[in-house]
């Protein structure tokens, strides 16, 4: 790799750095809000059996879950601003390392998550090239796809759809109605933090392949070319014949 493309791949680390730790946040967040709303379910159940409960207790449960959620959703905003960015520049860069060969610029890498119903399924496939380009040398047919996108992506989808469900089912006409939210609720949690994790270990691992395919590139400067279902280095011409 010349010094000119060097200078044109930015370094990803530590705005990645800073994305793992709003991920964190995040999880103990929605961790806080679980047991915030356990703590609700159970004001709930003793009033559905007849026991007593102050008005200050039923008070300060609804305040411990607005707040958590209130926290949780401001984070999850900046969260999105810094995934777009870091996203943004990780794209780039990969593009540099695949030279050019690419489906999605770091425009629409970012720009896919916006788009409904294509956003269902194109920031998958972003993220899914971003890794497999972040090898180096990429070639699709080669570098298989790393389950644990899949699987961060199925359990993001999830999480969205119990939102939603649990909005359009919102009646609160008994008690039980409210359980029954909450515990949805606490699912649904729980499937953002599992999502979350699965996200922190992409980010880690796009990062890591950046640097080492950096380092293959700034020892071997020569692009891979592809022969026979496979990526081997060009080789530089032979050497003339000597002249008798």
């Amino acid at each position: 790799m010349n010094e000119e493309a060097r200078h044109q791949l930015r370094p990803t680390k530590r705005i990645a750095d800073a994305l793992v730790a709003l991920l964190l946040t995040q999880i103990l967040l929605l961790g806080a809000e679980a047991l915030a709303l356990v703590d609700r379910i159970r004001i709930v159940e003793r009033v559905r059996a007849g026991r007593s409960v102050t008005l200050a207790d039923v008070e300060h449960a609804d305040t411990l879950v607005m707040a958590s959620l209130v926290a949780w959703v401001v984070l999850f905003a900046v969260t999105g601003i810094v995934w777009c960015v870091w996203q943004h520049r990780a794209q780039r860069n990969a593009i540099e390392l695949a030279y050019g060969k690419l489906q999605f610029t770091p425009g629409w890498a970012v720009g896919w998550w916006f788009v409904p119903f294509a956003n269902l399924v194109k920031p998958f496939q972003t993220v899914r090239e971003l890794w497999k380009a972040s090898h180096g040398g990429y070639d699709g047919r080669i570098v298989g796809t790393w389950s644990v996108i899949g699987w961060w992506w199925g359990l993001w989808l999830g999480a969205n759809v119990l939102e939603r469900f649990m909005v359009r089912s919102g009646s609160m006409e008994t008690l039980s109605d409210f359980i029954r939210s909450d515990t949805w609720e606490i699912v649904a949690n729980g499937v953002m933090v599992v999502a979350a994790i699965l996200a922190i270990m992409i980010v880690r691992s796009v990062v890591a392949l950046q640097e080492r395919a950096v380092a293959r590139r700034f020892l071997d400067p020569l692009p891979p070319m592809p022969i026979a279902g496979a990526l081997v280095p060009e080789l530089p011409p032979p050497p003339p014949a000597p002249s008798r």
